[in-house]
């Protein structure tokens, strides 16, 4: 399923439009390539969904949210059978403004501000993508609930200029 073409686009932001397809149960969504990015406020992912970027589709995070020190652009807490692929030769990216969440005029000072963050989470597959310029890790994997993250699989992935570290 193709998000904008069964749940809309919104240039502005889709943080709404996004959470109900992540929602909506469909097995695989298509975050496809529109004139701009798909600009979001902090998303949590279910269970047994694989989200695939169209080649070049960029996920970016909306310029002056992410004010909590534990806000994250992607929220994978407690779920198992995840795929995040990027389609094609230019795969797909997250990003976020790692220079905005380091102005103390801005935002409170937090290293948590993941481009992505797998607590918990077990069969996942992270493929094909760039996550970059966090205000904390490209990919944070924790724990979630009690449990270690396991069976996670990264290929062909990027994390750069992230504020603490890539993974």
């Amino acid at each position: 399923v193709k998000i904008s073409e069964r749940f809309g686009y919104d240039p502005v932001d889709s943080t709404a439009i996004l959470q109900k397809a992540l929602d909506s149960g469909e097995p695989v969504l298509i975050l496809d390539k529109t004139k701009g990015p798909w600009v979001s406020r902090p998303l949590r992912v279910r269970n047994d969904t694989e989200l695939l970027f169209e080649d070049g589709a960029e996920l970016v995070a909306k310029r002056g949210e992410f004010k909590g020190s534990n806000d994250m652009l992607l929220h994978c807490y407690s779920v198992t059978n995840i795929v995040i692929r990027g389609l094609g030769k230019k795969g797909g990216t997250v990003r976020m403004w790692k220079k905005d969440y380091q102005d103390p005029k801005q935002y409170k000072k937090a290293e948590w501000r993941h481009c992505l963050r797998l607590g918990g989470a077990v069969n996942v597959t992270l493929e094909n993508m760039t996550f970059a310029s966090s205000g904390g890790d490209g990919i944070c994997i924790g724990m979630g609930k009690g449990r270690n993250s396991k069976n996670i699989v990264i290929r062909r992935v990027t994390c750069d200029d992230n504020h603490r570290q890539g993974i």
